[in-house]
């Protein structure tokens, strides 16, 4: 961290191409002399204004994780600002960047922000030392003022605005280490929650345009179905409604009020002529593909030591199966937008993923240059991976461009369950030989289809842009698919020394998507059930067999420690209350995490939930505790309550009430552990989901003495 980091255009120019930024173009100064007098603008990121203000602008997607403060923080640290005097905003420039995968701050921030921050700084102190024509390396800044020891002076950020405008960028700057960190590591309110809760915060849902029409779409009732007739000019003549016609996804029914929509909708009737032969599009059909392909030829991902040399060898084989369940994502905020477009432009107001994509498929349904197309982000009320597809966005264009006027398309919370893109359901066969209380050999298979390059993928559009840089670098297809669905199998952290992971992945026409921690959330849950079963069949607590298994890897063996201590693992607990433990590492950070519940009229309860992470090096903890926390109720949603199942073609579920989350008295006493480390942050958006269906499993065999291999827990499965 204290070697200069080499400010080059090019360089950054190239970085922007790849993951949509434009950092690179940022390094542009105001024009107007006016301007000049009253903000100072060193890259898109940052404007001190006259009046000491420092306003950071954020590029990424705000959808609870709490970005708008932690990215800010990584700024406002390396430019020594005053976080009192510190506004946070949405970026208002097409330089968006995608929200996923947990890297708003691994991936993305951790550099990038902190760089514009040392660069905003540095011309600061520079135009500080020209104004008292003294050497930079004299001027020192903290908290929006710069002092100069020897002559005992100082000024403020603000006043340097002209001055510091007509200052050259530097070609290097220098990082704090963090030792040196001010902000970073300490627990900061976050500067998004005001605004929430008295109600200004901006949701797509609450823009409003003058003339603006409403709209919804009635899709096909089955995958892959098409459009065959119905009763279009009844609903045409029908009170409040000024359209009804068709577009690629369904049925557009436009109206002037939401409500007329609605009872539109309800009297609207669609015959659908269906896919002649959907693939495995029903549930039931679906899992017997599953245990066809799992007994089937299957691809290598990975390969150590001599697996089957000693499987051939072994007298006694381990053996287990687990299945996993379709999953949706059950947002708080279903998919909407507010589109305007117009002969030479497209507005659009929404909280997008991947507002990239958005630009792109609103010029391609438009014809309108994506210069010319503005995207408002606005925030998201949750997204899970479902926001990245922009389907509604799309439909929105559509509708507003079909009738020159501003919609505001809504999706229902039915559509969203039943029309959006699921976690596949998956199978994992797993075997392996344990011999004196160690494991010699491990296999594991896993039997998916991949949410990007599939049929459903295709169909929507999902996978085209993956695809085509993949190619670009000759990635062949199946590779990427064995790469998806093996992910958190084939790097698990234990060291066997005989491992073999294969994948059997395929097509569906169901659709599919990123959902959660994506294929952690699976391959998770048959990883640390399986060691959990082979650690009572050698008769060795489940803990110290991992244990025995990271001789060489700090990390997960300080986190698992962690755990086991403050939950006083192996000590006397209440009367009736098990233990559970599981360990995932995922998008660079390590969570152990043991459950404690009971089980009451075949019912589980999850009492405490305890939960050690090493996230590297920490920017907000209380951010990260609240993204720990709302991971495990997120899974423990997955693990007992919820299932998404398809019968003919369509989706069973369709709200709450037949796909239930995780309810407030259903909530566990949550109590999260950050250890200490300074190596390059982690993300934490998604780690604390797949260790809790494996440790919840756990503690069950521990309650009742059955294990469970499926999700969700049902009473059926205790009794």
């Amino acid at each position: 961290m204290d070697k200069d980091h080499l400010i080059s255009r090019r360089s950054f120019i190239k970085t922007a191409s790849l993951i949509g930024s434009g950092f690179a173009i940022g390094f542009n100064f105001l024009q107007a002399k006016r301007e000049l007098n009253s903000e100072f603008s060193p890259n898109m990121y940052i404007n001190v204004l006259s009046d000491d203000t420092v306003v950071l602008s954020v590029s990424k997607a705000e959808m609870g994780q709490g970005i708008w403060t932690s990215l800010p923080m990584l700024i406002a640290e390396e430019m020594e600002a005053d976080w009192g005097k510190v506004k946070v905003q949405q970026i208002s420039k097409d330089n968006f960047i995608g929200t996923g995968g947990s890297m708003s701050i691994s991936g993305y921030g951790w550099e990038k922000m902190r760089e514009a921050g040392a660069v905003a700084k540095q011309v600061l102190v520079e135009s500080a030392a020209l104004k008292w024509k003294v050497s930079p390396v004299e001027c020192v800044a903290k908290n929006n003022v710069i002092y100069h020891e020897k002559t005992r002076q100082s000024t403020s950020f603000g006043s340097l605005v002209d001055k510091a405008s007509k200052v050259k960028i530097p070609k290097s700057v220098r990082l704090k280490k963090p030792s040196e960190f001010n902000l970073l590591g300490k627990d900061m309110l976050r500067t998004d929650s005001k605004i929430k809760v008295d109600g200004t915060a901006l949701f797509s849902m609450d823009k409003n345009l003058s003339g603006m029409l409403y709209a919804m779409v009635e899709r096909p009732k089955y995958f892959g179905a098409k459009y065959k007739n119905s009763n279009l000019e009844q609903i045409k003549n029908q009170n409040g409604i000024i359209d009804v016609f068709l577009i690629p996804s369904g049925v557009a029914i436009v109206g002037e009020k939401y409500w007329s929509v609605v009872k539109a909708r309800k009297l609207l009737k669609v015959n659908w002529e269906k896919k002649s032969n959907p693939v495995f599009a029903d549930s039931k059909i679906y899992k017997n593909h599953l245990d066809k392909l799992s007994n089937g030829k299957s691809s290598k991902v990975r390969k150590d030591g001599s697996p089957s040399k000693i499987f051939k060898k072994a007298k006694d084989i381990i053996k287990a199966q687990y299945y996993l369940p379709f999953q949706t994502h059950a947002a708080m905020e279903p998919c909407n937008c507010v589109v305007n477009v117009s002969d030479r432009a497209c507005e659009i107001w929404t909280g997008t993923q991947n507002p990239d994509n958005a630009i792109t498929r609103a010029s391609k349904v438009t014809g309108i240059p994506e210069k010319n197309i503005k995207l408002n982000l606005t925030f998201l009320g949750g997204g899970f991976g479902r926001k990245s597809f922009n389907d509604w966005i799309e439909d929105g264009v559509r509708i507003s461009k079909h009738l020159k006027k501003p919609i505001k398309l809504i999706n229902s919370r039915e559509d969203d369950t039943k029309y959006g893109f699921a976690r596949p359901s998956s199978k994992h066969n797993m075997s392996a030989v344990v011999n004196s209380k160690s494991i010699k050999a491990w296999k594991h298979i896993v039997v998916s289809p991949d949410p990007l390059t599939g049929n459903a993928a295709n169909q929507y559009g999902a996978s085209i842009p993956i695809l085509k840089w993949a190619t670009s670098i000759g990635i062949v297809k199946n590779k990427i698919r064995n790469y998806l669905v093996t992910d958190g199998a084939a790097h698990i952290p234990y060291d066997f020394e005989n491992v073999s992971v294969k994948a059997s992945p395929f097509e569906t026409d169901i659709p599919l998507g990123f959902w959660r921690a994506v294929f952690h959330s699976q391959n998770a849950f048959a990883n640390e059930c399986f060691i959990d079963e082979l650690a009572h069949k050698s008769e060795i607590d489940p803990i110290q067999l991992r244990l025995s298994h990271l001789k060489n890897n700090v990390r997960p063996t300080k986190v698992i420690q962690k755990v086991a201590d403050e939950s006083n693992w192996g000590l006397v607990l209440p009367k009736d209350h098990f233990q559970g433990f599981a360990y995932h590492n995922s998008f660079g950070t390590h969570v152990a995490q043991v459950v404690e519940l009971s089980i009451v009229d075949n019912q589980v309860k999850v009492h405490k939930v305890f939960c050690s992470v090493d996230c590297g090096q920490t920017v907000n903890p209380m951010t990260i505790r609240a993204q720990i926390q709302g991971s495990i109720i997120f899974g423990m949603g997955a693990t007992l309550n919820s299932e998404m199942t398809v019968k003919n073609g369509r989706v069973n579920e369709s709200n709450f009430d037949d796909y239930p989350v995780v309810r407030f008295d259903e909530s566990p006493q949550i109590k999260v552990f950050i250890l200490k480390n300074n190596e390059k942050p982690g993300g934490v958006g998604e780690p604390g989901l797949p260790p809790i269906a494996p440790a919840i499993a756990n503690a069950v065999f521990a309650a009742s003495g059955k294990r469970i291999r499926k999700l969700p827990i049902l009473s059926k499965d205790l009794s």
